[in-house]
């Protein structure tokens, strides 16, 4: 699910390698929200005094139907699933192997089960291009009192005595001040830096204090907004981390870390711009030359000093070093390639076979990432997503085997699987911008995004449940059917929690579905909330409960059927809806 805008509760996203990173994340959340569009398309008429006249219409029965939706079974989503999710596919992140082993392996699939290709020359693909960033090198320079007195260059094969923690793909340089912890607390009567100036300097400080304890929750809140106060509120150039006491586990760490050299980021289309970087950073510096900076004669002085401020953190004011350091980035700008996969089953009805639902759900997820603390750089992505990427590909097949049996819906399917969605849903964008069935004819899309877990909610219950987003806050037609479908199947709890326009979370517009939203398609997004796996290595598929995502699987579709044989297309009835997509 794309990461950048999710402004549901930070505290409970629990960073496992690197807790002070955890505010960081909060403050990259402001990045991006995807824009509107003016060019809304409507399926309902509008009477002379502005308001919706929707239409009734018959709703068949779809009891035969329902009973293919029984090929979707946990073993069918748990196989795909463990390949898909697999250490082989790597993470699958946009411009990096593994999206690439992705896509053929759902197009092989689709062919495998008789889904028609809809790409690009008869093929299963969508090509597009993004255009992205990719830094080769950092040429780094260390000045005493104004003179050289160290330099180094990092590059993927040669580490050096810093590394990229956070950003740091902008030329920077500013002088070196230590800050102790980097604590600020009027209330505590602490405040570490007072007596040195951090704005448009590296602020040089300790990970956390050696005495904290994970049950001191004020201590823990200070960790956690350190990095955020000093970055962007006290304007610092940079953190300089004290995070190892210890040469060997540095070099080791800092090996991991040179493996992210070269990875894309600034992903974006190439007609809708794009960011150049954050004008700071954050990187992990080790231990000898945090010795070096601070003067000291060893690393025991190192770890004797760590151990003094932090059982004495108002005794502390921050010290101005002799050194400045400045950190030039070369970064080159390059074209990934990139692929939708389209797979399609058209309808029987001679008139409704030329609208389509879109059934949606990204394939696409983190890739090699900063390792947690097993050393774990893969990001498998087993929920996010992909628990919505076999459920549909799960779905076409039992479609497609229902008209084979001679069942075959009145409009047409096509299966959507998008890419680069971490990255602003971009995938689904260029899609919406180029669709191969014209946006008129779309009657609706139902979006699947980490659609397989339990949230923090339902974790300590036994009830099958799954948030509902989008249908009656756009359509009444549309939850009207999801509500037939599901009283006559599966019986879930439909939690519509996050079903409102003016939900903080904003979850209308934040995954593939907003694509279809903008210009007037109605959608249902179903989610199964958020948990402590959300974008880290241990998303795996051990932790999916593969009976609840079956029965999630079997009621989208349903949902699709109710839909697909309506006599009317869903009719976009909610007005304050409509004039949203119109700002």
């Amino acid at each position: 699910m794309f990461h950048l805008i999710k402004l549901m509760d930070i505290s409970r996203l629990h960073v496992k390698i690197q807790p002070r990173f955890v505010a960081i994340i909060a403050t990259l959340l402001l990045f991006f929200i995807p824009a509107t569009n003016t060019g809304i398309l409507y399926s309902q008429e509008i009477d002379n005094s502005g308001s919706v006249v929707a239409e009734s219409d018959a709703l068949p029965d779809n009891s035969i139907l329902f009973e293919f939706r029984n090929l979707i079974t946990e073993d069918l989503l748990k196989y795909h699933l463990e390949t898909l999710a697999s250490d082989e596919f790597m993470g699958r992140g946009t411009g990096q192997q593994g999206i690439l082993l992705a896509a053929e392996y759902l197009a092989s699939y689709l062919e495998q089960y008789g889904v028609q290709p809809l790409g690009d020359d008869d093929s299963y693909f969508q090509h597009f291009e993004l255009n992205a960033n990719r830094l080769e090198r950092i040429e780094y320079t260390l000045s005493r009192d104004n003179e050289p007195v160290w330099s180094a260059t990092k590059s993927s094969g040669n580490p050096t005595s810093l590394f990229n923690v956070f950003a740091g793909e902008t030329n920077l340089s500013g002088d070196i001040v230590f800050a102790g912890l980097g604590i600020e607390s009027p209330d505590l009567n602490i405040n570490h830096y007072s007596s040195v100036n951090i704005r448009g300097n590296w602020a040089l400080i300790f990970r956390n204090a050696a005495t904290v304890d994970t049950t001191d929750t004020v201590m823990e809140e200070l960790i956690q907004q350190r990095l955020t106060q000093i970055l962007f509120r006290n304007g610092a150039r940079g953190v300089l981390l004290i995070d190892h006491f210890d040469i060997e586990s540095y070099r080791e760490d800092a090996k991991k870390m040179n493996r992210l050299v070269g990875k894309p980021s600034g992903i974006r289309l190439p007609d809708r711009g794009g960011r150049s970087g954050f004008a700071t950073a954050v990187k992990s510096i080790s231990p000898d030359l945090a010795v070096r900076l601070l003067e000291l004669n060893n690393i025991d002085e190192l770890h004797e000093l760590h151990q003094n401020i932090s059982t004495n953190l108002e005794g502390f004011s921050g010290i101005a070093t002799p050194y400045s350091l400045n950190s030039e980035a070369h970064v080159v700008e390059s074209v990934l390639n990139e692929r939708n996969v389209l797979g399609f089953i058209e309808g029987c009805h001679p008139e409704l076979k030329n609208e389509v639902v879109v059934l949606s759900a990204h394939y696409d997820h983190m890739g090699i990432g900063t390792p947690d603390a097993s050393g774990d750089m893969i990001y498998n992505g087993a929920d996010d997503n992909g628990s919505g990427t076999v459920t549909t590909l799960s779905i076409a097949k039992a479609v497609q085997m229902a008209k084979n049996e001679g069942h075959c819906l009145d409009r047409s399917l096509l299966f959507l699987f998008v890419s680069a969605e971490e990255h602003g849903l971009l995938g689904s964008r260029y899609y919406s911008d180029n669709p191969v069935i014209p946006i008129e004819n779309t009657v609706a899309n139902f979006n699947l995004d980490m659609f397989g877990q339990i949230d923090y909610e339902y974790e300590d219950t036994d009830k099958e449940y799954i948030y509902i987003i989008g249908a009656e806050i756009i359509s009444s037609d549309l939850n009207r059917y999801l509500h037939r479908a599901n009283d006559k199947t599966e019986n879930l709890i439909l939690d519509m929690r996050y079903n409102d326009l003016d939900d903080r979370n904003q979850f209308y517009r934040r995954s593939d579905h907003w694509n279809f939203g903008r210009l007037g398609v109605p959608f249902i997004f179903f989610f199964s909330g958020l948990h402590d796996h959300y974008h880290q290595p241990s998303d795996t598929i051990d932790r999916i409960p593969y009976p609840l995502l079956e029965k999630r699987a079997r009621l989208i579709f349903a949902t699709l059927a109710e839909v697909a044989n309506a006599e009317k297309r869903p009719v976009v009835d909610n007005e304050e809806f409509i004039n949203r997509t119109r700002q």
